[in-house]
């Protein structure tokens, strides 16, 4: 799979390096479709520092659009780890 990322990952600091090791570590949670009609995926994992990322990306069937990166602790709230409420 090959990704592309939105400039807007880049606002929190996390690497593209991060970024990819969270959404192959884990398999994503489903949470809507985009406009252009296919999944928008989400994942939490922790990054090189330990700490908990979100990560939001439109699957393209050949590669996955990162649109999304923040630290789940700017959320405020620990149930975001669940996925609770995540867009």
């Amino acid at each position: 799979m090959d990704y592309e990322f939105a400039k807007s990952t880049k606002k929190h600091g996390v690497s593209e390096d991060d970024m990819i090791n969270i959404i192959k570590s884990k398999s994503g949670a489903k949470i809507g479709i985009s406009r252009e009609k296919l999944d928008k995926i989400a994942w939490i994992g922790n990054d090189k520092f330990d700490q908990k990322i979100e990560i939001i990306a439109i699957n393209f069937i050949t590669y996955y659009y990162v649109i999304h990166v923040m630290p789940v602790s700017k959320r405020g709230d620990e149930k975001d780890d669940y996925l609770e409420g995540l867009w």
